[in-house]
């Protein structure tokens, strides 16, 4: 890939993270729904982005980004079954299956 095209794309992830940490905060139903877990969930996923970038481009002391970069990756990779963003995986899988027990049956299962 690109460097420009992967620091585009990494610059774009973190402001966009950056706005929805944002609209956690700032709008009032977003904030009453919202748990610290995902406020953990949200840094959580742009860790690894913005240590990336750090430790690419060497800003600051790369040895340390470098294990809190892959540290970070390799907790989101644990947390991700366990968590909300499993959705993100099964959903394709879950449109699937009911594709296959509804479809074409008028919403009747097939067993």
């Amino acid at each position: 890939m690109n460097d420009k095209l992967a620091d585009t794309l990494t610059i774009a992830f973190m402001v966009s993270a950056l706005v929805l940490l944002w609209r956690r905060i700032a709008k009032p139903e977003v904030r009453f729904l919202s748990t610290w877990w995902d406020y953990v969930l949200l840094i959580l996923c742009a860790l690894p982005f913005v240590t990336g970038f750090l430790a690419y481009h060497q800003i600051g002391p790369y040895k340390p980004t470098m294990v809190v970069h892959l540290l970070s990756a390799e907790i989101l990779l644990i947390v991700i079954p366990f968590s909300k963003l499993a959705h993100m995986v099964l959903y394709f899988f879950t449109r699937a299956f009911m594709g296959f027990e509804m479809g074409g049956r008028r919403n009747t299962p097939c067993w």
